[in-house]
């Protein structure tokens, strides 16, 4: 059966939608055209879908859906949320298209909506933001989803789409002008993981990365002490004139590859490819060596979860920036030997000698690659103290006997 949707566009830096084309997708292969009168000449993805107006791109990735449209579908939590709304209405397999169309546009990753007809609609692009005051109701939610409890709030549970994250609980809140992802510890985590990853995400802003904003929310639920992780949306600036959000262009790592996620070929999930695609996309080297202290940061402490959706890209102001650190927690399970992404000629070992093999990719020298890797290895003293300070002694013993092995 052919699927078919309707991509709208908020313009780049204006609070203004309009149409960017159509994607028709039946038995796993794809037609995107961009709409005839798309009225700029910025497009998501100008290397592997450059804008020629009316021109049919055949898509056979992600079983034809192109790539900078996979970025905004929900994620694991997401789709696992509205499998359980819509079960009783819906009792065939899920695809992409389906995923697109019954979730919520309001907290989509970056820029792009959906919708089911060829022009912009007033409900597509209505903002309909969950008040922080509901955090509450969202932990009991939360909890229901897991525990296979019957869902009685559907205006809440839509609010939990985002395509940001994982398939941890998560949900946009909305509080003074400003848009926050709230992530609670879920009931099958082995440890306090907010916590984990406030402590991750507050050592990596004092060393100098650019992090997203961040706090820990301790609050009192049905008379027990719950730990919230709050990070404020980066894509999304409020503004005063118009009394909406802009919504900033994003892309993922994945895309930016023009790498696949849901297969087992992860030949080109390589930080060195990835700094080739941000010199092509004209980023600028500043961010391309951070890109590279990422790495070396992660191999650090061992998040071998590194994968290409958790490395973002953001439009502003007429250029292409790697977007602020996010999910960044370490593996809690055994300890890492690799990471996910390819790091240099030894694939993806975390080793020296493999993380300083690849610096050329980066535009770094040796002798300045050398001199990074040294600097982040001599955090580890300090990363223990800080570690020490926010996690529970039990907590804090799992992680750091995780820590990875780096001479």
């Amino acid at each position: 059966m052919k699927q078919i949707i309707y991509l709208y566009i908020q313009i780049p830096d204006r609070n203004e939608f309009t149409v960017l084309g159509r994607l028709s997708v039946e038995n796993g292969k794809g037609e995107f055209t961009y709409s005839p009168n798309y009225p700029i000449d910025w497009v998501p993805d100008e290397i592997f879908y450059p804008l020629v107006r009316g021109k049919t791109y055949l898509v056979r990735e992600n079983k034809g859906v192109p790539n900078f449209i996979m970025d905004i579908v929900p994620d694991a939590w997401g789709q696992s949320v509205l499998r359980r709304i819509f079960a009783k209405e819906k009792d065939t397999n899920w695809s992409v298209i389906d995923y697109l169309h019954y979730s919520n546009n309001a907290d989509r990753f970056g820029a792009l909506c959906v919708g089911s007809v060829r022009k912009v609609t007033q409900k597509a692009v209505t903002e309909n933001f969950q008040n922080f005051v509901k955090l509450d109701e969202f932990l009991d939610f939360a909890n229901a989803i897991r525990t296979g409890e019957e869902i009685k709030k559907i205006n809440l549970a839509l609010a939990q789409t985002t395509s940001l994250g994982g398939a941890h609980p998560k949900i946009t809140l909305y509080d003074d002008k400003k848009l926050y992802l709230a992530k609670p510890k879920d009931i099958h985590d082995p440890v306090n993981i907010p916590r984990v990853e406030y402590a991750c995400l507050s050592f990596a802003k004092k060393k100098g990365f650019n992090v997203v904003n961040h706090k820990l929310l301790s609050i009192q639920h049905h008379g027990r002490p719950k730990d919230i992780l709050i990070l404020e949306r980066f894509d999304r600036k409020y503004d005063e004139a118009t009394g909406r959000f802009i919504r900033y262009p994003m892309l993922s790592g994945l895309t930016l590859l023009h790498a696949e996620w849901s297969t087992t070929d992860h030949s080109r999930w390589s930080y060195p490819l990835l700094a080739n695609e941000m010199h092509r996309k004209k980023i600028a080297i500043k961010d391309i060596h951070e890109l590279y202290k990422r790495m070396l940061f992660n191999a650090l402490i061992g998040n071998d979860d590194d994968h290409l959706k958790n490395h973002a890209f953001i439009y502003r102001y007429g250029s292409w920036h790697l977007a602020p650190l996010y999910d960044v927690v370490p593996q809690v399970a055994y300890k890492p030997q690799t990471l996910t992404m390819m790091i240099g000629t030894y694939g993806n070992k975390i080793s020296r000698e493999n993380l300083l093999s690849s610096s050329a990719h980066f535009k770094i020298s040796t002798q300045d690659a050398e001199n990074m890797l040294d600097e982040t290895l001599g955090w580890k003293d300090e990363l223990k103290e800080h570690y020490r300070e926010h996690l529970t002694k039990s907590d804090f013993e799992h992680i750091w006997n995780l820590i990875p092995d780096i001479l």
